[in-house]
């Protein structure tokens, strides 16, 4: 007996007949809405946006990143030497995407499926535009690609990849060989020399193709808006983006280019392109792409971040248990109170198991069904229950915490172990230099393989070689990270309240933290971390 699945995938026993209308889900799905990037964490219900909308719109497709042969670019060795010698492939990346989307939009707006319903579509824009000469190299691009508007993906990626490895190769061949058959060959070249070869590929790599592709989605908007009988909306969903579609050596900086890419497409009027991001993801794409000059204040408005509030959180429950009983038991009306009629403590059951959530759907089915086996097949759930059904609970969210945000923070579960080790719900900062768990929490990491990325790292080192000076800076590392990922509340001030990045502010810098700060550990982990309530 469940409330229903924790992954979105999964769960079409429930998802469509419980879903929860909230601002994302209309902000989504208005065309002329600038918010296409869903950003929320794991099992905040982004990946439930883009099912609800495949299923409820007319025209919609989803775009998977495992279909596209992305592999094929990042095996590719002319853009692993550019990548290796420190080449700007951004612009590449920007381009791929755009013309994977013009593509799947043509496909869906026109129904392409054959070559001859390509041709066809082609000969209407060609009509169209033939003497408009600022449309001539977009047109010209159309025409090189008029029969490929029907094949997949992975083909038009692996074709244009190809196109620019013979470019770059017939620039940069004997180099290239040299980098294959020498390990660390890009080690061994000279600053100027590198500079050199990346200026010999620049107009290679550097968007050409870009122009042509902008001048492409300016004819599909005026296009589209010359077809004035078509009212029809459009969905482009991409979703997956956390699976391991590509090499993780380029993956950022693609997800990098596609953000920059969906901006570009608000001028075609009855499309929307929607991006399912989680926030570890985001964080890592920022962290990997500094270098070129990512700001994500620029990107602000596009992005859709995905809250929830107590109240849709019990609707949702109480919407899955009416139907869990409907389906199993009974047609009469079984709500929430109904099934979970104590209180545990001194809070009713629903909201003692918000309270032990970051306020998303995932982390309240996973309660309730932990519940319901607990209860094994009772009518009624007791506070004892809820109890026994909280350790297994914790212990999972402990897990999902570290797994979610592996990929940002890969020390975090030595981060949360010496949280463990304490024993304690709640202590300020200056708790933590004393003694000598986090000298040897500081050990520990810097013993880990380094990883550029990972902030903790180069404050551990620091912190080992000057341990004196460097304690509290070490410790306001450690308690931001937990901050970041929601281990943990901060409280900055003794007039404040504690603080949680899943409702408050997400990050808190460093600089921001004072050496008298509180920490209290976020009630979902007190089971898995065996805090001690009565200190």
């Amino acid at each position: 007996m469940t409330i229903g699945s924790l992954a979105a995938e999964t769960d079409d026993d429930y998802l469509f007949d419980c879903f929860v209308h909230y601002p994302p889900v209309e902000i989504a799905m208005k065309v002329d809405s600038h918010g296409s990037i869903l950003t929320g964490r794991t099992g905040a219900g982004k990946t439930a946006i883009i099912r609800y909308i495949e299923s409820r719109a007319e025209h919609s497709v989803q775009i998977r990143p495992s279909d596209m042969a992305m592999s094929y670019v990042s095996n590719s060795d002319a853009l692993l030497f550019l990548h290796a010698i420190g080449a700007d492939l951004d612009l590449l990346f920007q381009a791929l995407w755009k013309h994977v989307i013009c593509i799947e939009f043509i496909r869906l707006r026109w129904a392409v499926t054959d070559s001859e319903k390509s041709r066809s579509i082609f000969s209407r824009i060609t009509e169209k535009f033939s003497r408009d000469q600022r449309k001539e190299k977009a047109l010209r691009y159309l025409r090189d690609w008029e029969g490929e508007f029907w094949i997949t993906m992975d083909e038009n990626i692996k074709t244009i990849t190809e196109r620019v490895e013979k470019k770059v190769e017939a620039e940069l061949g004997g180099e290239i060989r040299k980098w294959k058959a020498r390990g660390q060959y890009d080690k061994q070249l000279s600053v100027d020399k590198k500079t050199d070869l990346v200026r010999r590929v620049r107009s290679i790599i550097s968007g050409e193709q870009l122009s042509e592709l902008s001048g492409v989605i300016d004819i599909l908007s005026e296009f589209d808006a010359y077809e004035q009988g078509n009212q029809s909306k459009y969905y482009l969903l991409i979703d997956k983006l956390d699976e391991n579609w590509v090499d993780t050596s380029v993956r950022f900086r693609l997800i990098r280019a596609l953000i920059e890419t969906v901006k570009t497409f608000r001028r075609i009027r009855h499309l929307k392109v929607l991006v399912a991001m989680r926030s570890d993801i985001l964080e890592r794409v920022v962290q990997e792409t500094k270098d070129i000059s990512y700001q994500r204040e620029k990107s602000e408005e596009y992005f859709v971040k995905i809250k929830w509030n107590r109240a849709q959180l019990k609707s949702l429950a109480d919407s899955r248990i009416l139907k869990m009983y409907r389906r199993q038991y009974t047609a009469q009306d079984v709500h929430f109170e109904d099934l979970f009629p104590y209180q545990v403590g001194r809070a009713d059951a629903i909201d003692y198991i918000i309270d032990h959530t970051l306020m998303r759907p995932r982390d309240v089915i996973a309660f309730v069904n932990e519940c319901l086996r607990a209860a094994d097949g009772t009518l009624e759930v007791t506070a004892t229950n809820v109890r026994r059904a909280e350790v297994e609970y914790s212990r999972l969210r402990r897990e999902a915490l570290e797994h979610e945000w592996q990929s940002a923070f890969p020390t975090l579960k030595l981060l949360l172990d010496f949280i463990a080790e304490g024993r304690k719900e709640a202590f300020q900062i200056g708790e933590m230099t004393v003694g000598p768990r986090l000298e040897q929490l500081g050990l520990n990491i810097a013993a880990e393989p380094r990883i550029d990325f990972d902030p903790t790292h180069a404050a551990a080192t620091a912190y080992c070689e000057t341990p004196s000076e460097k304690a509290f800076l070490f410790a306001k590392e450690v308690v931001s990270i937990l901050y970041r990922v929601g281990a943990v509340g901060l409280k900055l001030d003794p007039a404040d309240r504690f603080r949680y990045s899943h409702l408050d502010e997400p990050i808190i810098s460093i600089a921001l933290i004072p050496d008298e700060a509180k920490v209290r550990v976020h009630p979902m982990l007190h089971a898995a971390l065996k805090i001690n309530l009565g200190q």
